[in-house]
């Protein structure tokens, strides 16, 4: 007989997930791992499209409904670092330009064998963007392995420079965080104590590999909100918060905050989320899978989840019941070793 663990599923944390989602999928394909601006009466996503292999852009009045896409970026054919497939945006906008740090894949045949590498572009609009030749960031510490993934970038006025979070490691899924300082958002400085943030084993539900982050400062805070995969490889999406965004990182007692919910479009997992602060609380979109694309693979759409008001952590650090809609936890159980 095996050891059973419970697989948290739904959402807790106060944040509860839109009835609307997926918000962007359907005949697109697979799409995933987006970055969404703020602009003018509405929102802006640039998103990964990966039957297109590359990078689009739309736009919402509410961040529900969303126009078709606008491919921006395709992949790179020119690039050694980027010829087979863009994605993973993160788009900042600062000193009257677009500012947008990438993924550049080479995707061989056998895909264990793959590399990636960050990227950089600018632009005036945000559908038009000039790709520096040389890739900004490559995975050269043990640790990453052969790859880097979802650059998640601020610009921090009291350091007066750009902060990155970033993963590393494995091409099918990153292990873990690392951290890199820039002045100009070209040249980085890694931490020398990466990485800054690893799985914990003791924790089922991300065992296995903790990566694809959204970092947003509140009060006295930096919150991480962080992609964990168990050892089944079953994927939630978790938060940890830390003064200074580097060290001392504490997890939220109601983690998973965002799991797959059984019988939705997201029942196979949730991924890469990326959160704005609202005027009533924050918005959390995120991809989640359910179907089969064909050959293994799955697809991926993206959905919403909403939390009322900025209290992202409970006050007396106690742990809240899960938000299930059947009252249900799945029950899995544990091989010893990974699948």
């Amino acid at each position: 007989m095996g050891r059973y663990k419970y697989i948290p599923r739904g959402t807790a944390g106060g944040w509860i997930k839109s009835q609307d989602s997926p918000v962007i999928g359907g005949a697109l394909g697979t799409v995933f791992d987006c970055c969404v601006r703020k602009e003018n009466e509405g929102y802006r996503m640039w998103y990964s499209w990966r039957p297109a292999k590359g990078i689009a852009v739309a736009n919402s009045p509410d961040g529900y409904d969303w126009s078709l896409p606008q491919m921006v970026m395709p992949r790179q054919i020119n690039l050694p670092w980027a010829v087979d497939e863009v994605n993973r945006p993160c788009v900042l906008y600062r000193g009257g330009k677009y500012r947008m740090w990438f993924i550049g894949m080479v995707r061989p045949l056998d895909f264990c064998y793959g590399t990636s590498a960050v990227g950089y572009a600018e632009s005036n609009d945000g559908i038009h963007w000039d790709v520096r030749r040389e890739s900004v960031m490559n995975p050269d510490e043990p640790w990453e392995k052969n790859s880097l993934y979802c650059p998640h970038v601020i610009w921090d006025e009291e350091k007066n420079s750009y902060r990155m979070w970033y993963s590393g490691g494995e091409q099918y899924e990153c292990d873990s965080i690392g951290y890199a300082e820039s002045k100009d958002g070209i040249h980085w400085n890694k931490y020398n104590k990466n990485p800054i943030f690893t799985a914990d084993k003791n924790k089922f539900w991300e065992a296995l590999k903790t990566e694809a982050c959204c970092v947003v400062r509140e009060q006295d805070y930096f919150y991480m909100f962080y992609l964990g995969i168990s050892a089944d490889r079953t994927a939630s999406i978790g938060i940890a918060r830390s003064r200074d965004g580097i060290t001392g990182w504490e997890r939220h007692p109601d983690n998973p905050v965002v799991a797959g919910t059984d019988g939705s479009w997201d029942y196979l997992g949730v991924c890469k989320p990326f959160v704005l602060k609202t005027d009533d609380g924050f918005l959390m979109w995120y991809n989640g899978c359910n179907q089969s694309e064909g050959e293994g693979q799955v697809k991926e759409e993206i959905g919403v989840a909403l939390h009322k008001g900025y209290q992202l952590w409970p006050e007396d650090g106690a742990a809240r019941e899960r938000d299930i809609p059947d009252e249900k936890i799945v029950c899995r159980d544990l091989f010893l070793g990974c699948r």
